[in-house]
């Protein structure tokens, strides 16, 4: 939905909001990696209770222990209504969201590397989809619906920017669960990191680009799933036709990833907050909350709209620039500190 949000502020002017957004990502994920940087061996709910105390640094890390669970709920809820809406209109949302949280809490009980090892597969896999699908759509590309170039000014591109900030950079704050306590060598994680997030921002340009190319930014504002449209539009002789289904494989896939991704942050991080030896003992009452609450998170797809577009941005905000760039400076000045002093007692 990434892209009919970016259209729908930005206009024509898509790809100019993508290029600014993820430029204005490289001092967040600079402050990600910098934090896992300095305590090798923690993860982010270890770290705030460090650096904030036992007390606030354990509430600030319950605020994203819930925030990692709704996160995931609401991806459940987009696959229920994304399958409802494009394919079986009959289907009760609750069976899609039963079969797709069973399979996250298997995922979860396998464990962070044996998920991570089937996203590296899956990415060569669906990464091969995308690119195919871009490739065939280029004979329906109309270079007019990316001009004129920023018509109104800079203000629609500096809006445009937002969603990709708030959705494609700040939630990545949620892999310092992962980063780099999971990993043996540091430095080559903190590459991985930022390699990652320019591929994930390339593909993002690619993607709502694509869309706009073909359909033009005033359609795909009100389309709720447009590289599914879009895909619609290829019709290659017989063999390449109908191809939208490898958007469907794509649109699961990644989403399925992400939710692995903020469950896994949230699971851990309350296990390590309350105690529990091993975070699987809480796998199965989070993953029936999970399935209990995906049907009615969102009243319907207008509160959805609304949430998307005016509770999460500063929410996301807070959790994934001002809480770790707090964090960031406490360790800072905690860090010279205890170096002052060890340079102070050699000098002695």
């Amino acid at each position: 939905m990434i892209p009919s949000r970016i259209a729908d502020l930005a206009g024509p002017d898509v790809w100019i909001s993508i290029l600014l957004g993820a430029v204005a990502g490289l001092p967040v994920i600079w402050i990600y990696a910098k934090l896992g940087e300095l305590n090798p061996d923690k993860t982010f709910a270890e770290i705030l209770r460090l650096y904030l105390g036992k007390w606030a640094g354990g509430l600030v890390a319950l605020f994203y222990i819930l925030s990692g669970l709704v996160l995931t709920t609401q991806i459940s809820w987009y696959m229920g209504d994304f399958v409802r809406n494009e394919f079986r209109s009959d289907l009760p949302i609750i069976r899609i969201n039963i079969f797709f949280v069973v399979l996250l809490a298997f995922a979860m009980w396998c464990g962070v590397e044996a998920m991570y090892r089937a996203t590296e597969l899956l990415y060569y896999i669906l990464f091969s989809f995308f690119i195919v699908t871009v490739l065939l759509l280029i004979p329906s590309f109309k270079p007019e619906y990316l001009l004129p170039i920023m018509e109104n000014g800079p203000v629609p591109v500096l809006k445009g920017s937002i969603p990709f900030i708030t959705d494609c950079v700040l939630p990545l704050v949620f892999l310092n669960m992962v980063y780099p306590v999971c990993l043996e060598n540091v430095q080559e994680a903190k590459k991985a990191l930022f390699k990652g997030y320019l591929i994930g921002a390339l593909t993002t340009l690619i993607a709502v680009t694509t869309c706009v190319l073909v359909m033009g930014s005033s359609l795909i504002a009100n389309v709720r799933s447009p590289m599914y449209t879009v895909n619609k539009e290829i019709s290659h002789l017989v063999v390449f036709s109908r191809i939208e289904a490898a958007t469907v494989a794509i649109s699961l896939g990644v989403s399925f990833i992400a939710a692995f991704s903020y469950a896994y942050a949230g699971v851990l991080a309350l296990a390590q907050l309350i105690k529990v030896k091993n975070y699987k003992y809480l796998i199965p009452p989070i993953g029936l909350l999970i399935i209990l609450y995906s049907p009615d998170i969102y009243y319907n797809t207008v509160h959805e709209i609304q949430w998307d577009s005016l509770t999460w941005p500063p929410l996301s905000f807070t959790l994934g620039f001002i809480i770790p760039g707090v964090v960031l400076t406490i360790a800072v000045i905690k860090k010279r500190k205890e170096n002052n002093q060890q340079s102070g007692n050699q000098a002695k």
